[in-house]
């Protein structure tokens, strides 16, 4: 209630208050690059505090390596200069394994889990305990310019699988552009089709966990690799994929329900519509991928960032990240927001997809598996079905051993 009446009274980033927050102790959160202003929203809950904090932001690494060693790096230090941080939904099992995160408050355990997507809820748990305050996680769907797939002879009202995208986008002389936004794109988009495939790509989360890729589920998944390479309709996961998919030649794109609000898009954002992730089975599995709100152990006062991330996860906060951003607020009663309801045009698409979809495999080793998976499925244009799956095998499961390869 206290968030509520302090966010009626205040427009995002825009009221005053009667204290001087320059004077007010300093929360800083390190925040990935995103399209979402994080600047705008750590001021208004600098506002919100009414004196008692202000939230200075910080900028992590666009590249997911970089990023994810700058965090273990000062976190394995026991540096108290980050007292709040947006941690990659798969980093979340390492950092709570490391026991790098501060314990969520039990006051806190039920206003961060109730109404929150089970998707969501499960990233931000490790070892059924509560480690992190789910925020937003995306889903992946499939992009397409204007009639493109009904020219390409697809029915969007119907799965669309892998073979029949390609095959249409061929036919067309059309792109099928895959995201790739900071360096994890290829990991997930094996993970995902190792998962519409009815496998599983690491299951466990000890030195001994299983590793599904020298599989019947592998092989068909580094198939569909094979034929998106054979067919030449793109360069496969790409960091270019938005710009790719606004040319002249752009069908399709493969990425997050968000990329719809990027800069990238804008010229052509009138025509694109969004139609579920491709198939390999039967059902649509969407890669699901998100932020969640992280306390270090190390920081200076938790109890000030914790009250920070209840502002930050707060109704009126997750709003603006749904109609500014798009992202997918892991708080359902989001979607039956007015504003959003207005803003989210394919709202009820993005729901399914959350409901349905995976994230990568919660395992504090996932860092080393996607490095893994890097080393062997890169190129794309030497993956086989052959030989791949079993290579990509023994480097996911060295690495998770520990071994030296």
């Amino acid at each position: 209630m206290r968030w509520a009446t302090a966010f009626s009274l205040c427009v995002l980033a825009a009221c005053g208050t009667g204290s001087d927050p320059g004077r007010a102790p300093v929360v800083t959160w390190y925040a990935a690059p995103d399209r979402l202003d994080t600047a705008a929203l750590a001021r208004t809950c600098t506002e919100a505090a009414d004196g008692a904090y202000r939230i200075e932001v910080r900028q992590l690494p666009a590249d997911v390596t970089e990023r994810h060693a700058l965090l273990v790096r000062r976190l394995l230090a026991k540096d108290d200069g980050i007292d709040l941080l947006s941690l990659d939904t798969a980093f979340t099992a390492e950092l709570a394994a490391a026991r790098f995160l501060a314990p969520v408050p039990s006051t806190l355990t039920s206003e961060l889990s109730d109404d929150i997507a089970p998707a969501a809820l499960a990233a931000a748990t490790y070892r059924d305990e509560l480690v992190v305050a789910p925020w937003w996680l995306d889903p992946q769907v499939l992009w397409y310019r204007g009639n493109t797939a009904e020219r390409a002879g697809l029915d969007t009202t119907k799965p669309i699988s892998w073979d029949d995208l390609i095959a249409g986008a061929q036919r067309l002389g059309v792109t099928v552009q895959v995201e790739d936004r900071d360096g994890s794109g290829l990991a997930e988009w094996v993970n995902a089709l190792v998962t519409g495939s009815g496998g599983t790509l690491v299951d466990g989360t000890g030195r001994g966990a299983t590793v599904g890729l020298d599989s019947d589920a592998g092989r068909t998944a580094a198939s569909v690799v094979e034929l998106y390479d054979e067919a030449k309709v793109g360069p496969g996961p790409s960091t270019d994929a938005l710009t790719g998919f606004a040319a002249a030649n752009g069908g399709f794109l493969v990425a997050s329900s968000s990329v719809i609000a990027d800069p990238a898009l804008v010229a052509i954002a009138a025509d694109v519509k969004a139609a579920p992730y491709p198939v390999i089975a039967d059902d649509s599995i969407a890669p699901l991928a998100g932020i969640g709100l992280a306390v270090p152990a190390s920081a200076s006062d938790p109890a000030r960032s914790f009250d920070a991330v209840s502002c930050l996860t707060s109704p009126d906060v997750l709003r603006v990240v749904m109609t500014t951003a798009r992202h997918s607020a892991s708080r359902q009663s989001t979607y039956r927001d007015p504003a959003v309801k207005t803003a989210v045009t394919d709202a009820s698409l993005v729901r399914r997809a959350v409901a349905t979809g995976r994230t990568v495999p919660g395992t504090p080793y996932w860092s080393l598996v996607r490095a893994a998976i890097d080393e062997t499925w890169l190129p794309v244009t030497d993956v086989t079905q052959d030989l791949t799956p079993e290579q990509s095998q023994t480097a996911a499961r060295t690495a998770i051993e520990g071994k030296l390869s």
